[in-house]
């Protein structure tokens, strides 16, 4: 009966480590919304108004356009996600003496799997004052996936969250300097994650058929709302300045429990099998940019972007018998992203762009988990425009963004096995950009 009892402790542990891979993996938040952007590391974007994508960084820029907009684009994002590290493992007796003790190798390649994020964007004028334009693109996703020989399975297995909002907006031109916006937002998410018994612990639990039993999957969804305001200042002839705040996205994720370790104990069969919800907020974004003109081809931009990440505390959970489940106590940090970029005009045709921005973590060590691979990063980026006519043009960017390696050390217990974890993450993303803009 000990066993037992301390198997379904185990569950809950596993359970936490999994929920944390729901809300914070690598591409959580996601930043490619414009190629024009991206080729200078989004650097002055909230005050940069170049196309219809300007929406999703400042609802206030639009009414810089004369006629109407229309901007496609899509990101293809190769990250590359690596763990190097050993698992050190003792089975105990219910006196607490070692039965048996080993090392495992706990690296793993490419837990980040590629993605490709569209964004599409409509802006119009209504008259001199007034604009409107509507949004559909993504700001947070994620997808990381451990093999199945993978000896850490019960730390992290895998991990599936996507993101779509619909962002409507009006802008307000108060006078020749000054414009104003708001715009309202309708996120769509969904999540599916889930750990597993590691194959090497099989035998250890007395059944080579338990490795890879899942210990708990969870998947759900849901629709929120929320909203987002902007400006956009002409503080003089050649300068422009800018702020922006989305505000924070609150989800409930309803949907399943899942777990296959029913079968060996009875009192986890019908807790860990049954319908619940995740609480999830969306971290509040505040911008800051400015865009300054040098002269008639050069330009410089920079930007300060605040996310507020220290609402996302805990995870706590609430299964349909009427369970509340304190899952983890996750403890945020708020990060800075600091930006700067220049663009040049080589020709009427062609413009070019190149940025750097450092983007400060939001995981603290002693919160980072396998299933969290968030470090701090570099960004180095580059970009083109090609006009193909007066009405149509085409933007290109790549990045190339390097994480800061990452320490690892984290504990689990399934049953009377005790696992010591101790590794680091290894992180970098190639990311390409290609988008086309029109006018009419």
């Amino acid at each position: 009966m000990k066993q037992h009892f301390s198997l379904r402790a185990s569950v809950c542990l596993a359970l936490a480590s999994m929920a944390s891979s729901s809300v914070l993996a690598a591409g959580f938040q996601v930043n490619e919304h414009s190629a024009n952007g991206f080729g200078r590391a989004m650097a002055g974007q909230a005050a940069t108004p170049e196309n219809a994508s300007i929406l999703a960084t400042n609802p206030a820029a639009i009414t810089e356009f004369k006629t109407a907009q229309f901007s496609a684009q899509v990101s293809y994002i190769n990250p590359q996600v690596d763990i190097r590290g050993d698992m050190d493992v003792a089975v105990y007796n219910e006196s607490g003496e070692v039965l048996f003790a080993n090392t495992y190798d706990a690296s793993e390649e490419d837990i980040a799997t590629s993605a490709a994020v569209p964004s599409f964007f409509y802006t119009a004028p209504v008259n001199d004052k007034v604009s409107w334009g509507i949004g559909a693109f993504s700001n947070y996703g994620l997808a990381t996936d451990y093999s199945d020989s993978y000896n850490g399975l019960h730390f992290a297995d895998d991990a599936e969250v996507t993101s779509f909002t619909l962002n409507p907006v009006v802008a307000y031109k108060v006078n020749d300097t000054l414009s104003l916006g708001f715009g309202l937002n309708v996120t769509y998410a969904e999540a599916e994650i889930g750990t597993a018994i590691p194959q090497a612990f099989g035998a250890l639990l007395g059944s080579d058929a338990l490795g890879n039993a899942t210990i708990v999957k969870m998947s759900g969804d849901d629709v929120a709302f929320g909203w987002n305001v902007g400006a956009l200042w002409q503080a003089t002839e050649t300068t422009k300045l800018a702020f922006s705040y989305r505000a924070e996205t609150e989800l409930n994720l309803e949907g399943e429990i899942e777990s296959d370790l029913g079968a060996i104990i009875p009192e986890v069969a019908e807790l860990y099998n049954q319908g619940g919800s995740l609480d999830l907020d969306l971290a509040a974004i505040t911008e800051v940019a400015i865009n300054q003109q040098l002269n008639d081809e050069w330009s410089v931009q920079a930007s300060v972007v605040f996310t507020e990440w220290s609402a996302f505390d805990k995870l706590n959970a609430e299964l349909d018998s009427g369970d509340d489940l304190l899952l983890k106590e996750e403890d945020f940090e708020d990060s800075l992203r600091l930006s700067v970029g220049g663009t040049y005009l080589y020709s009427d045709k062609i413009t070019l762009r190149a940025g750097y921005a450092y983007d400060d973590g939001a995981v603290s060590y002693e919160h980072r988990s396998l299933s969290i691979p968030d470090t701090d990063r570099h960004w180095y980026t580059v970009g083109a425009t090609y006009a193909l006519t007066e009405s149509t043009s085409i933007d290109m960017a790549y990045a190339y963004i390097k994480g800061r390696e990452a320490a690892v050390s984290q504990q689990r217990t399934i049953g009377t096995i005790v696992s010591d974890l101790t590794a680091t993450e290894h992180a970098k993303a190639n990311v390409f950009s290609l988008q086309v803009n029109t006018s009419f």
